[in-house]
Order: C-alpha cells, then sequence, then structure tokens
C-alpha cells in the first residue's frame, strides 16, 4: 500500500500538486501527519517560502571527489531514497496545514489540531466527549473540507492554464 501511496505522490510532485487526493487518503494524511511533521523536524527539515527543504541530512552529507566510488554511490542512493520519502512527508503536512483555516466548525477545529497533536481517536472522543459515530461523522466533515478545497483549488488551476492557452 505504501507504494501505491508513493506512486500517487511522486505523481503529485511531478505535476506541480495538480492532483487529487480522494476521501481515505485524505483521511490518512490527518491520522499520520503528527508523525510525519515530527521525523522533518528531527531531520532538520525547514521550508522556506516554496516548500522545499533548506537543510537536513543532504547538507550534511559529504560530497564526492574526484571518481565515483561504491560507497558515495551507497550514499547518494540512500540520499535520493530519504529525500524521496521526506518530499512525501512535507506534501502530507503542508497539504493538512494549507485548508485548515477553511474549516469553519470549531470543534471540527479543534479535533483535527488534536490529531495533528498525534491524538488516537479514543483519546479525542474522551477529550471532546464524543461517541464514536459522532467522531466519525466529523471526521467526514472535516475531509470533505479538503476535498471541496482541493477541489477548489484545482478547477482555479484548469482555469488559469485554459486562460494561458487562449492568450497564445
Amino acid at each position: 500500500m505504501w507504494s501505491l501511496k508513493y506512486k500517487e505522490q511522486r505523481n503529485i510532485l511531478s505535476n506541480g500538486g495538480n492532483h487529487l487526493y480522494t476521501h481515505e487518503q485524505i483521511r490518512d494524511m490527518i491520522y499520520s501527519y503528527h508523525w510525519r511533521k515530527n521525523i522533518l523536524i528531527d531531520e532538520g527539515y525547514i521550508q522556506d517560502s516554496n516548500g522545499t527543504a533548506q537543510y537536513g541530512i543532504d547538507a550534511a552529507m559529504p560530497k564526492p571527489q574526484g571518481k565515483t566510488t561504491d560507497k558515495v554511490q551507497a550514499i547518494a542512493t540512500r540520499n535520493y531514497v530519504l529525500s524521496r520519502i521526506h518530499d512525501e512527508h512535507i506534501a502530507v503536512v503542508s497539504f493538512i496545514d494549507k485548508y485548515e483555516h477553511n474549516i469553519n466548525n470549531d470543534m471540527n477545529l479543534n479535533i483535527l489540531y488534536l490529531f495533528k497533536k498525534g491524538k488516537k481517536p479514543k483519546d479525542v472522543r474522551e477529550i471532546m466527549n464524543i461517541g464514536r459515530t459522532n467522531l466519525d461523522s466529523r471526521i467526514n466533515e472535516i475531509v470533505n473540507v479538503y476535498v471541496k478545497q482541493q477541489d477548489k483549488h484545482n478547477q482555479q488551476l484548469q482555469q488559469l492554464q485554459q486562460d494561458k492557452q487562449h492568450q497564445h
């Protein structure tokens, strides 16, 4: 399943973020937000204005001198794999952060923040004093906000592309 998610994530990164996530993917992104952000923080990744890592393991790795050796090749391969994984973490965290301000229900927003802090569904239900069905319903409402916002964003991108084509 991870390789499928990874393939989809690579498509997102390669086409400028013009990919639409499914309800289930967005739900998974909410649940995985906390550990993904922790990994990025642990690795020292800091995002600049366009969301690319400025610091981290890549900056600390030795640069090859002269001919490529097996050791340098192994380091380069490892850096490439780590970079792909970190790109996925950055995309997930950025997506969740990008649209959270569109959640206009205070209880739903607090539920999202609890998940972002790493709380489990059972803990969220206890803190918010709600049952499983109520929490599931609220998570669906949160996911629907994200789906609606990404659809809106995608329509705007398509309109811009059409406008550019008509200008030429």
